[in-house]
């Protein structure tokens, strides 16, 4: 049955995507002129019959796609008139196909699943990563575990070996006196009564393993008030009348029946077998350890915050969701009071950014925490800091409060959650500040002691502040939780900077001695690295970027274009660096690693 317009009975020939209607030739120009906005979101049927001819599956890729409407479904329309052979002639002269709905639909469709799908894969591969990443903390852990528990376990261990040979001992001395009473027909009067705990009507205990374990003989012993009730609880088992080690009636036939005879020759073979050598019976065994455990409850906080600068799942916002992650180098300079944006993601594309701030006397100042970038201070901003957005270049600008005394090259890092710590400057000594990036309130939170200047980098990991000595070779370590120092020598260094990987290494330059080293907090350990070349009688300022998984790099900048330097972590090679980009002087300026 052919289903007909209702108004002009003609075959209805075109579908309007846009209401989901149905028309015949006439009712699409009725259509087109009430709603000239669906103009582009219908089609005809011959249009429709023909993609599905033409179409394969196979042209339906990733690519993007450019719908665009021909000039054919005006010009269809334009034509229609009340003759219903006139627009179809129009219709089929119409040189230009029009591009079928199904098509765009099922390339939207395959496009949305690759789509779903690779953010899917993208997901599982993140939380994988997750997984990996708490099961070393758990191996590490449980590692620890075993360390504390290996010398009980051993101990354990000869304490159980005690056990079973103190009751192989005592089995065979009950038996010698069973014997004993036996032989002289005195069961009714034995010193060892079995059956005085037992009722006539006791059932026979299952004769399982377990009745024997180490385990059950211990608990025993704790539950038994003599040696006797311990016999009768494990009348059954251990010491089970039934059980003849000896063989009676073969040990009365070798003694002649003589009982006395037999006794001495059972009592000799106890000896024997149970000889001085053999037996473990000292309570007071030297060869074991007595142990007091002192349980602290753990830092919480401390722990909370390590875990934090391990591990870090930050969801994009809806307007970035699917924008790939970017990585920047932001190097600032003092020649017109601004800074270069150098995007590692995008070829090193470059941009040039103005501030109304000088940032002479900053280089180890700065601190990057997502988008934005933290600075504090400088030689002419004291008690200035500086908050900008590189995603959307807002700045914001504020001073430094009185509770705590602004300088120029602070050394500053961040914790990962609430704080940067504000350590020592130019002219201030012997100081830690911090500054809380939510409530912006600046803190005094502790007074080093004397011989701490100026610091070049400074680095929060595992609980603890390290921070970088300018031309002095030592590095500091001070934790957070317990708040004492203690000092790190490192020998014939003298940093003139130093920047760090925030997972325990610094790599710390040293002009002087033409040394370029790469020191491990945790280990201690120093290797030695090519060095970044510099020219004589400037400073070359270092900065640490990781631009993917396997590639991390140290960038150093100086008083111009000569000193840019890119120096491969992997390789261990350093090579000249942007020595195109505008000649600014950047020396003594900050510079930092953003990822966003």
């Amino acid at each position: 049955m052919t289903i007909k317009c209702f108004n002009h009975q003609r075959s209805l020939e075109f579908i309007c995507y846009q209401c989901n209607s149905l028309f015949c030739s006439k009712c699409i120009s009725s259509h087109n002129r009430e709603h000239p906005d669906h103009s582009n979101h219908w089609e005809h049927i011959d249009d429709i019959k023909d993609s599905l001819n033409t179409l394969k599956l196979d042209d339906i890729i990733d690519s993007a796609y450019s719908t665009t409407t021909t000039t054919t479904t005006n010009n269809h329309v334009n034509n229609i008139n009340n003759d219903s052979t006139n627009n179809e002639s129009s219709y089929n002269n119409d040189n230009t196909k029009l591009i079928s709905q199904i098509k765009n639909k099922l390339k939207s469709i395959w496009e949305s699943l690759r789509s779903s799908t690779s953010r899917y894969q993208s997901l599982t591969t993140t939380e994988n990563d997750i997984k990996q990443h708490f099961e070393v903390l758990h191996q590490y852990l449980i590692t620890e575990e075993h360390k504390l528990q290996r010398d009980i376990i051993n101990d354990k261990g000869i304490i159980t070996n005690q056990i079973d040979s103190n009751i192989n001992h005592l089995k065979y001395l009950i038996n010698i006196i069973m014997i004993f009473n036996k032989l002289n027909n005195s069961n009714s009067n034995s010193n060892i009564n079995r059956n005085s705990t037992c009722s006539d009507n006791q059932s026979m205990l299952p004769d399982t393993t377990s009745l024997y374990s180490t385990a059950t003989i211990i608990e025993s012993v704790i539950s038994s008030t003599s040696l006797q009730s311990f016999i009768n609880d494990n009348n059954q088992t251990l010491f089970n009348e039934h059980l003849d080690i000896f063989n009676m009636d073969e040990l009365l036939k070798q003694h002649s029946d003589d009982s006395s005879s037999l006794l001495l020759d059972i009592i000799h073979k106890y000896n024997n077998q149970f000889s001085k050598s053999t037996t473990i019976t000292d309570n007071n065994d030297n060869s074991l350890s007595s142990y007091k455990l002192s349980i602290n409850k753990p830092d919480f906080n401390q722990l909370n915050s390590i875990i934090k600068q391990s591990i870090n799942l930050a969801k994009k916002t809806s307007s970035n969701y699917n924008r790939n992650e970017q990585s920047y180098i932001f190097v600032t300079h003092k020649s017109t009071k601004g800074a270069t944006l150098i995007n590692t993601s995008n070829n090193y594309s470059i941009e040039e950014l103005q501030f109304d701030y000088d940032f002479w006397g900053t280089f180890s100042s700065i601190v990057s925490i997502g988008e934005y970038v933290y600075i504090f201070g400088g030689s002419y901003c004291t008690r200035k800091w500086i908050k900008i957005s590189i995603q959307s270049k807002s700045v914001e600008y504020d001073f430094i409060e009185d509770i705590i005394r602004g300088d120029s090259n602070i050394s500053v890092c961040y914790d990962g959650q609430d704080h940067i710590y504000l350590v020592n400057g130019w002219n201030i000594d012997n100081r830690i500040d911090r500054f809380n990036i939510k409530t912006k309130k600046f803190e005094s939170y502790h007074q080093l002691p004397e011989g701490y200047l100026t610091q070049v980098s400074s680095m929060i990991f595992k609980g603890s502040l390290y921070s970088v000595s300018f031309n002095q070779n030592k590095i500091f370590q001070f934790d957070l939780t317990s708040r004492t120092i203690s000092d790190h020598q490192i020998d014939n260094i003298l940093p003139s900077s130093a920047c760090h990987d925030n997972n325990g290494n610094f790599f710390i330059l040293d002009t002087t001695h033409k040394r370029f080293i790469q020191y491990n907090v945790e280990t201690k350990q120093t290797n030695d690295l090519n060095s970044i070349p510099h020219l004589e009688g400037t400073l070359s300022f270092v900065m640490y970027h990781r631009e993917s998984p396997t590639s991390s790099y140290i960038y150093s900048f100086g008083s111009s274009n000569d000193c840019n330097f890119k120096y491969s972590i992997e390789s261990n090679q350093c090579e000249p660096f942007l020595r195109d980009i505008k000649n600014h002087n950047r020396e003594w300026c900050a510079s930092t690693s953003i990822t966003f």
